[in-house]
């Protein structure tokens, strides 16, 4: 069985016929069992002693007499209502007295965190991100308030009342392989300029307006190496919530093997075998070895899976 990628093991149910009915959901918000998911400014609340996720009950909250307005439904976990909070100032203080933990970026201890949880806070951390990059219409200006228990925003003027939903960036990251005439195999790996040194990952990019996936995919490799790409295959996808994207993950074939860089998006691209791949470190050790990028990233799923050739698309 192909293993979940890390933010994707989302456990509990999105319930969306549950989002339009205020009524319900002013009810599931006053339940003391309900679950709270705080962030703040897209920071989560981790125990870094246990490198686990803090959430608390409305009962808990109650008895500590931290009080929130509501919050965005996330959905259910069994019987049991989760939701958003999105904290202020004051607030971000409480919770993090509450158990002296400290509210902390999702892209460091989202790889030390359980599929489940890391899965639950993205999901928090990307919807409050999208509501507050949207307090004004972008049409007419007004202001916008929320509606479908946080799930969609409403322009405020009459004239005009403009509806927006989440948004999602489609992005998407290919490992391209070759084949040498002696059987060898080899994958196309790029450095960022703004990565350290020796950190090497696969190529991705932006899907742009009118443009379906495996053309993306195809641009991107040559505009970034000069490479000509072909047969696209989809092989995975992972929600990335920095800040607000989908990776499609996508295997294909090299026909070209002479490396041109666009200086603007890559340091340098080499080919690398299997073999040279195993000997590599991991992003963020102290070694002078070639590093590969984060265990929590699909970039990462793709090289490993690669390399074992495993869950590989025909």
């Amino acid at each position: 069985m192909k293993a979940s990628l890390h933010y994707s093991d989302m456990k509990i149910d999105r319930a969306d016929h549950l989002r339009r009915d205020e009524k319900i959901i002013h009810s599931l918000w006053e339940k003391p069992s309900t679950v709270l998911v705080p962030v703040h400014q897209s920071k989560s609340l981790i125990d870094a002693t246990s490198n686990s996720a803090v959430v608390k009950t409305q009962l808990q909250l109650a008895e500590a007499g931290l009080q929130h307005n509501i919050g965005s439904f996330l959905g259910l976990d069994g019987e049991t209502a989760c939701f958003a909070v999105d904290c202020d100032e004051q607030q971000a203080a409480r919770w993090s007295q509450l158990d002296d933990t400290t509210f902390a970026d999702l892209r460091v201890y989202g790889p030390l965190l359980p599929g489940n949880q890391a899965a639950l806070l993205a999901y928090a951390r990307g919807l409050t991100y999208w509501q507050r990059q949207n307090p004004f219409c972008s049409l007419c200006g007004s202001a916008t308030q929320l509606e479908n228990a946080g799930h969609m925003m409403s322009c405020s003027s009459a004239s005009c009342q403009k509806i927006s939903f989440p948004r999602t960036d489609p992005a998407v990251i290919m490992l391209v392989e070759r084949v040498a005439d002696d059987g060898q195999r080899y994958c196309l790996l790029g450095r960022s300029p703004q990565w350290a040194e020796l950190v090497f990952s696969t190529l991705a990019g932006f899907v742009e307006v009118g443009e379906t996936l495996e053309a993306a995919v195809t641009r991107e490799v040559y505009e970034e190496a000069g490479i000509v790409a072909v047969n696209p295959r989809y092989m995975a996808s992972q929600p990335w919530p920095f800040p607000q994207s989908i990776m499609l993950g996508f295997l294909a074939s090299a026909t070209t093997s002479d490396i041109v860089i666009d200086e603007n998006e890559l340091a340098e691209a080499r080919w690398f075998t299997d073999t040279e791949i195993r000997t590599f470190g991991d992003w963020g050790d102290d070694s002078n070895e070639f590093k590969l990028p984060r265990k929590d990233s699909i970039a990462r799923h793709l090289i490993d899976s690669w390399c074992a050739q495993e869950n590989l698309p025909e």
